[in-house]
Parts: structure tokens; C-alpha cells; sequence
């Protein structure tokens, strides 16, 4: 009774495998070496075409000048403005000008400046990266960087990283260093 309703699977035949032999004759390998040699030449034709077009059409031309490389130059007495507030010493002096400018005009000051015990660093506001701080309004509270603001000649005292004299103009910076 039981054995009626059991169905039974039986083990499929094995695949024979492809028994066809295609022999290849040597005139059939030949021709098709002959095909795929002139498909790469072809290839090869039209991608030289392709290329001389492109440059016939100026897209290989030169318009990339690699920028030269300026000689580093490091500096312990000209800093960054980015710096101005991080210094190892506790108590120093910033001086910003326009250093290419008015150098023989700051020798009064830079000479005063060296009798001070205190360290002095300088800023250079014709450098590019400390163009960012110049201004109309000078910002006597500022406590970063990014909130600096020079418009003339500008001496600041920094005590613990916070501004404690801040001197506008050449006339002052004398008067307040003698």
C-alpha cells in the first residue's frame, strides 16, 4: 500500500560529451590569423588617425606650465599670521608691517625693539597668506587669527596668548617702546 503512492527517481544519464572533433586544417588557421592581423592593424590605423586629428586639432598642445619651485626660506624672526597667538614664550611682541616697503624707515623701531628683553617676531603684510588680516578698523579684542585686523604699522604685546597693548601707527609704536 505504502510502496504505491513513493515515487521513485532514477539517476539521470551522464552527459556524453562532445564527441565532434573539429579538425582544424592549417589553411583555416591561417586565414584566421590573416583576420586578426588585419583587425589590429586596423585598429591600430584608426586610433593613429584618431590621434593625429586631436592633435591637428591643437588638444595636445601646451597649456600646462609646471609651476617652478621657489627656494623655502625659514624664518624664526618673520612668522606666519596664523601663529601670531601661539609662541612658546610667554610675553612677546608682534610687529606687522609692509617689510619691503618700509624697511629703512622701521630702523628706529627695530632698533628699539632689540634693546627691549622681550622677543619680537615680525609679520610681513605683503606676503600673500597674511593679506587675510588687513582692514580698515583695527580689532584690539581679537583672540584668534582669523579676527586680526591691520590697516597701518601695528605693534602688539601678547601676554599668555591674549593681546595686552595694542600700538597703531609708527609715531605711537616710538612713543610707546621709549
Amino acid at each position: 500500500m505504502a510502496k504505491n503512492k513513493m515515487q521513485i527517481k532514477y539517476k539521470s544519464q551522464k552527459r556524453e560529451r562532445n564527441k565532434n572533433n573539429i579538425e582544424v586544417s592549417s589553411v583555416d588557421s591561417a586565414k584566421s590569423f590573416g583576420k586578426t592581423l588585419i583587425g589590429v592593424v586596423v585598429f591600430l590605423g584608426v586610433m593613429y588617425l584618431c590621434v593625429f586629428g586631436m592633435q591637428k586639432l591643437g588638444i595636445f598642445e601646451k597649456g600646462y606650465t609646471k609651476p617652478t619651485k621657489e627656494e623655502t626660506t625659514f624664518s624664526y624672526e618673520y612668522i606666519k599670521i596664523g601663529t601670531v597667538f601661539n609662541r612658546s614664550d610667554k610675553t612677546y611682541y608682534v610687529l606687522f608691517d609692509n617689510y619691503k616697503n618700509n624697511y629703512t624707515n622701521d630702523a628706529y623701531i627695530n632698533t628699539l625693539l632689540s634693546k627691549s628683553s622681550i622677543p619680537v617676531y615680525k609679520v610681513d603684510m605683503n606676503v600673500k597668506e597674511n593679506q587675510s588680516a588687513k582692514g580698515n578698523e583695527p580689532n584690539r579684542k581679537a583672540t584668534k587669527p582669523s579676527e586680526l585686523s591691520i590697516n597701518d604699522i601695528t605693534l602688539i604685546k601678547i601676554n599668555n596668548g591674549k593681546i595686552t597693548d595694542y600700538v597703531v601707527s609708527r609715531d605711537s609704536i616710538e612713543e610707546y617702546l621709549k
